[in-house]
């Protein structure tokens, strides 16, 4: 019975505030993990606020000067080893993102790509950290690229490229990181734990840091998490425009910051998204 209890307890959370025994307070307490956020994202229906839509990521961006950059990223992606256009086609949206590139002044990346196993989302043996930063760097001539990584040992610093240390699931670490790095960033990535704590985490840290018409990507979304997202989506105010997008092999929750008067290409899309 101690043993049952000890599972259930980390989960307070979610835990039945109902006397009853441990097997059934287990079974009810990962039922409740389970079924929370569907719910929620079943209740914003049933209330009438609409979800965010869901597109494919190769849609947002269509026009030409988009297609050009996309396939210069995708380019770069491979050339340094990084896997966003390779086990992913993110660079159909960064092509986007990213197509004035002369403009952009400041990349943020969390999640280096470690190569040390013992890391929790390491990328194996060949990873090679850095790989799209290095990417970004070469196709963004006037940017600052700015990295973030729980591991310390792959750390590093070169010509326009600068790296700190970041725990995502520890907010005193973001706030330390939001002290260091600039307060207008054109784009902040986040391909780092995958878990949606650290992912909401990043997402408070980044909104504030974010310029207008500056972006916020999540990376690697896994399908049963899309509930989560779309109560996500629906807190957001209407400064910023969010969609969740299928890739290859995973979900991307992409959102935009606009002020008042801008003209929101984001919500212009998704008012046609599948």
């Amino acid at each position: 019975m101690t043993n049952l209890i000890n599972l259930y307890q980390p989960l307070e959370l979610f835990v039945p505030n109902s006397a009853g025994d441990s097997n059934s307070l287990l079974r009810l307490t990962l039922q409740a993990v389970n079924q929370t956020f569907p719910l929620l994202s079943h209740l914003l229906g049933v209330v009438g606020r609409r979800k965010i839509p869901t597109g494919r990521i190769e849609q947002v961006f269509t026009d030409a000067e988009a297609k050009a950059a996309a396939d210069a990223l995708k380019f770069l992606f491979a050339k340094f080893e990084s896997d966003k256009s390779t086990g992913r086609n993110y660079h159909h949206l960064y092509g986007g993102i990213l197509k004035s590139k002369h403009d952009i002044s400041c990349l943020l990346e969390i999640g280096l790509g470690t190569n040390n196993l013992d890391v929790v989302s390491n990328m194996g043996t060949a990873g090679v950290p850095g790989a799209s930063l290095r990417a970004f760097r070469e196709y963004l001539p006037n940017a600052t690229i700015i990295g973030a990584d729980v591991d310390r040992r792959i750390l590093f610093q070169e010509d326009r490229i600068q790296t700190y240390f970041v725990d995502q699931t520890d907010l005193a670490s973001l706030e330390s990181l939001a002290m260091t790095v600039p307060d207008s960033i054109d784009l902040i990535i986040d391909d780092g734990l995958h878990s949606p704590n650290a992912n909401l985490a990043v997402l408070a840290f980044g909104l504030k840091k974010l310029k207008n018409r500056g972006w916020l990507v999540i990376e690697d979304i896994a399908e049963r998490a899309a509930p989560l997202w779309e109560v996500v989506g629906a807190l957001l105010p209407d400064t910023f425009a969010s969609q969740l997008l299928r890739a290859e092999g995973a979900l991307v929750f992409a959102v935009q910051r606009q002020d008042a008067a801008a003209v929101p290409y984001l919500r212009a899309h998704n008012q046609q998204a599948p």
